[in-house]
Parts: C-alpha cells; sequence; structure tokens
C-alpha cells in the first residue's frame, strides 16, 4: 500500500495561504477499534467500546475528500485485518504520512505551528484535561480556546462534543485542532460534508501533550522534558 509522503511545509502552506483542510491519522488503535482483540484498554486508558466499531469503520465506507493518514504504528496489531478492510473498502482512496507534526516538533519547529494556526482568531483546541495549558506554548498570536473533552473514553459524550463545535463555528470560529483520541476521527468525519472549505479540521494526535507537561509517548520520555521546555512558558517537571 502506497503512502504519500507530503513535507510539513504543505500544510503549513494551507494554514497560511488561508486554504482550509480536514485531516485525520489513523494508528493501531484505530485499526483495533474496528477488529475486537483481547486488548480491552489503549495506552492512554480508554477503552475500545463497541460503540466505536460502526463508525470507525464508516470513515472509510464515506471515503471523503480529506487527509486520511497511516502512522508507523498503524499495521502493528491488526495489519493482517486492517490493511486487507482498506484494500477492500476503498481501494482508490490516497493514504498520507502522519507523522507530520511529531517531524515539526522533534525538529524544534513546533513554534512555526502554532503561529501558522493562530492566523485566525482564537484556535480552537479539543482535548483533555492538561490542555489547558495549551496558551503557555510559545508563538500564538491571539490567545488559544480550550475545548475540553474527558481524558478517556470521550466518545461517549460525541454528541455533546459535536454540538459545542457547532456553536463554536456558527460563532465564527474556523480552526479546529483535536487531541481526543479516536474520537477525533469521527468528529471530523461527520463534521466534513457540512463545512468543508470553510473550516480547518485537523487532527494533532498528541504532539502538543509534551509542552502542556505530559509524556505521552515513548519517544518523548526518551527525550524528556528538556527538549521540550525551550518552546513553552509553562515549567516542565
Amino acid at each position: 500500500m502506497e503512502i504519500i509522503k507530503l513535507p510539513p511545509e504543505h500544510y503549513l502552506d494551507l494554514f497560511i495561504q488561508n486554504k482550509p483542510f480536514a485531516l485525520s491519522r489513523f494508528g493501531d488503535g484505530e485499526a483495533l477499534c474496528i477488529f475486537h482483540n483481547d486488548m480491552k484498554v489503549n495506552c492512554d486508558g480508554s477503552r475500545f467500546l463497541k460503540a466505536l466499531e460502526n463508525p470507525m469503520r464508516e470513515i472509510f465506507v464515506n471515503q471523503y475528500d480529506y487527509y486520511h493518514c497511516l502512522l508507523q504504528c498503524s499495521f502493528d496489531y491488526s495489519g493482517d485485518k486492517f490493511k486487507p478492510f482498506l484494500e477492500e473498502t476503498c481501494p482508490n482512496m490516497p493514504f498520507y504520512d502522519g507523522e507530520i507534526w511529531q517531524e515539526l516538533s522533534f525538529s524544534g519547529r513546533i513554534t512555526e505551528l502554532i503561529e501558522a494556526v493562530s492566523l485566525y482568531g482564537n484556535p480552537i483546541f479539543v482535548g483533555g484535561s492538561h490542555f489547558v495549558n495549551i496558551h503557555k506554548i510559545k508563538g500564538f498570536k491571539h490567545p488559544p480556546y480550550h475545548l475540553r473533552v474527558s481524558d478517556r473514553d470521550s466518545f461517549l459524550s460525541i454528541d455533546i462534543i459535536l454540538q459545542e463545535i457547532a456553536d463554536l463555528i456558527t460563532q465564527g470560529h474556523r480552526m479546529f485542532l483535536f487531541s481526543a483520541g479516536y474520537t477525533t476521527k469521527i468528529i471530523i468525519d461527520n463534521l466534513y460534508p457540512y463545512v468543508s472549505g470553510d473550516v480547518f479540521l485537523v487532527d494533532m494526535g498528541s504532539v502538543f501533550d509534551p509542552y502542556c507537561g505530559k509524556l505521552s509517548r515513548s519517544g518523548m520520555r526518551i527525550e524528556g522534558f528538556a527538549k521540550f521546555q525551550p518552546f513553552t512558558n509553562m515549567k516542565l517537571i
């Protein structure tokens, strides 16, 4: 399966040039949502709820025209099922490399990303409790807005989250950045048909976690807080 690798500059330019797009990233967790297995809980504590299965499948059935990205871990646990599922369900849909945000972060360019996404008023960050510190990351031109969701199993509140986002769009907000696990992908696919071309709907994964005081991935823990401290006003411990 071909994975198209676009440089981070491609997406930064879309932000800067005011060309709204949607982007979702699919790793091993999303695959495990579709194909039930013996793993009941993901690494972040989120459960593989039965209710996630059909909405996650529908994303690939719908084949909406936005960036569907795969990660290095996409086929780690369910590759024997996930890859054939993609080849059968959406054989002509392009897939893109989804490591772009981490590439920016680990190369010391997170400020470029922050500056780009804050060009359109107050960017909306949809994420867990640690995102209360998102405003401390350096580079914001306008204060960010934190739409808080549950740290785990946020899918159980998806209808409420969708309504809150719809209200913010009605108020004129156009930049939505998601770090809400599996719920992110389903929200983006639900909203895309209604707001494509007008609103940015971008899955950021865990890229902002270390700047908000949370080393949520193994690569972040290996580097430690010292790597991320120069880019945030928050004292990382």
